[in-house]
């Protein structure tokens, strides 16, 4: 298993980190390439939304709100900082984010059906934090930094429709909720039956890759407990002498 972390310059910038540009296989088009997820690897994408300037009045209190979204799904995580945040606080609330998120949906559809479930898939994340290798870049997908260019349009539709007393980690919870249940249409395609719900494929990654051992139902060639791998990409198998 990996993890990949695409982190826009702005963010980098944020960070202070000097993280090495992604290039493609002949080293050219550094920091836009395309970051994708399968069986083997999480791909997320990190940007900033810096509530600073005329174009967030009356909320440019000057705080930063750092979105990261998952390159299959296009699930996003918000996490709101009235101050300027470092690498490690970063990387640390990142990790808990993904797990409250993964067993709040979980629980709300059943999956999670007790404790020992939730302890069970808790545990599961917990090692992979642990074991996998987390590759860091600078680097902005153009598809997906479009979806986050949205992220801000609904940030300015909360603002300037809803009105709230202010924006703080709550409320940037809240958006991210309903924004991860609104359709997204896959590329090149325009009707509805090509529409996809982030939730839905976040779901889906969360219970095959974590989620091992909860599972009430049997699958063909999948073991017994286990969820079926959402991605047309088997795991990469090893014969052991």
């Amino acid at each position: 298993m990996a993890l990949f972390l695409s982190l826009s310059n702005f963010m980098c910038k944020m960070l202070k980190q000097p993280l090495e540009r992604m290039t493609d296989a002949d080293s050219n088009n550094p920091g836009v390439q395309p970051i994708s997820t399968n069986a083997n690897r999480v791909s997320w994408q990190g940007q900033v939304i810096h509530l600073s300037g005329r174009q967030w009045q009356p909320y440019d209190d000057g705080s930063w709100l750092v979105v990261f979204m998952e390159s299959h799904s296009r699930y996003c995580m918000m996490l709101h900082y009235p101050l300027k945040p470092d690498w490690a606080q970063l990387q640390q609330d990142f990790y808990s984010h993904w797990k409250l998120h993964a067993i709040g949906w979980l629980r709300a559809n059943r999956f999670i059906r007790n404790d020992d479930h939730g302890m069970q898939v808790l545990d599961n994340m917990e090692h992979y934090f642990e074991q996998t290798k987390v590759n860091r870049f600078r680097n902005l997908d153009p598809s997906i930094g479009a979806h986050i260019t949205e992220v801000q349009h609904y940030l300015h539709s909360l603002f300037d429709d809803h009105k709230p007393r202010d924006f703080d980690s709550e409320q940037a919870w809240e958006l991210s909720m309903f924004i991860n249940q609104q359709p997204r249409k896959i590329n090149g395609q325009r009707s509805k039956k090509h529409q996809f719900i982030p939730v839905d494929r976040f779901i889906d990654d969360v219970l095959y890759r974590f989620a091992s051992g909860i599972c009430d139902q049997n699958f063909p060639d999948i073991k017994s407990g286990d969820f079926p791998c959402p991605y047309l990409q088997k795991p990469a198998l090893r014969v052991l002498k």
